[in-house]
């Protein structure tokens, strides 16, 4: 009977189709096997969201992978990704920049080690120890052996209270190793510059420096000077190959050299009675600072200074003379600070720029 209903109900169309396909009349049927859903169409519903009871699924026959026309979106649009599971990055605070100096004023400088006092050029002293010991040339030496590696701050007041106990050179000649030691532990390298101390005074006594005898000093002031002069060999004064009146004395090097030859040579070849050429006899005369370029950065600074006294700047790599302007003048007569940067020597006094090893303002 339901068969009959059934097939009362199909269009003739439909029919006529079932018949020429060989097809049953009740092939369309909810009864029929084929049109059954499988019996796991569910079995993994629970992986599955409920869908809202609103919502009407169609399901559609399924088709053959090469029928399936790509899908596309006309419009698309760029997905929501849930953000239940993220955690919130940390909000990042910006680092300040560092501040940026003025190119009008000069800089504060940093580091006061690089630094040096540069006095008024009408100033009578520039403040080295050298100067005050210019006369008395066996403590000058002394004083270079403290101040070799060390600073002036540290090293003089130790210097003094060691010529406070050896006032004379007997009696560093005469000291106790240990007991000279203890005194200078402070200031490091105490076990070599005791040695260099008490040798340099006990052969300053078997042979004191003498105009007329002079030793090499090997690649001194410049590379290869004294390779022509013996080891153990003794030129004098007449002499034109290079050699120096105290270059046999043990521990004496460049910067010993250097701040002898500035400030004790023409007294002790009597040339003058001062450094500075005081008394001087000789038509044409030229101190000896005038001829030395030292690598010690304060003797280069004395050696910028006595030039500007004289009216020229000094490039100390090549001893070349540039005449001083009125505007560096000016500023070498206020004096202030010096500090070196890149080689050159920079008066802060006002803006600057470099000229042959000092810098003048502009």
């Amino acid at each position: 009977m339901a068969s009959s209903l059934y097939d009362l109900s199909i269009p003739p169309q439909t029919r006529q189709l079932l018949k020429d396909l060989n097809l049953p009349p009740d092939f369309l049927s909810s009864d029929s096997s084929l049109s059954d859903a499988p019996s796991d169409f569910d079995s993994d519903r629970d992986a599955l969201d409920d869908p809202p009871s609103h919502v009407q699924i169609q399901l559609s026959p399924p088709k053959s992978p090469c029928l399936v026309p790509q899908f596309t979106n006309p419009d698309p649009q760029t997905p929501v990704k849930s953000t239940s599971f993220i955690n919130p990055e940390p909000i990042k605070t910006p680092q300040a920049k560092p501040l940026k100096h003025s190119p009008y004023f000069p800089r504060v400088p940093v580091d006061p080690e690089s630094c040096l006092p540069f006095p008024p050029i009408d100033a009578s002293s520039f403040g080295l120890i050298q100067e005050q010991l210019a006369h008395d040339p066996f403590r000058l030496l002394i004083a270079t052996i403290f101040l070799n590696r060390t600073r002036g701050g540290v090293a003089l007041p130790v210097l003094f209270q060691v010529f406070e106990r050896y006032p004379t050179i007997k009696a560093m000649a005469e000291a106790n190793p240990p007991d000279l030691v203890s005194m200078i532990n402070c200031l490091g390298f105490q076990n070599q510059r005791a040695r260099k101390c008490i040798t340099l005074a006990q052969t300053w006594l078997s042979y004191p420096p003498n105009k007329s005898k002079r030793y090499r000093k090997l690649h001194y002031p410049r590379k290869l000077d004294g390779r022509n002069v013996g080891r153990e060999e003794c030129i004098d004064e007449e002499d034109l190959r290079v050699a120096w009146e105290i270059a046999h004395l043990p521990g004496v090097g460049a910067y010993s050299l250097d701040s002898w030859r500035i400030f004790c040579r023409d007294e002790l070849r009597r040339k003058a009675s001062d450094w500075k050429g005081t008394d001087a006899t000789e038509v044409g005369f030229v101190p000896e600072w005038k001829c030395v370029l030292p690598h010690d950065k304060e003797l280069r600074a004395y050696l910028t200074w006595m030039w500007l006294k004289e009216g020229w700047i000094w490039d100390y790599n090549t001893g070349d003379l540039t005449l001083a302007s009125d505007k560096m003048m000016r500023a070498a007569q206020s004096g202030g600070v010096a500090r070196e940067e890149e080689g050159n020597w920079v008066l802060e006094t006002s803006p600057v720029k470099a000229v042959n090893g000092l810098h003048e303002s502009d």
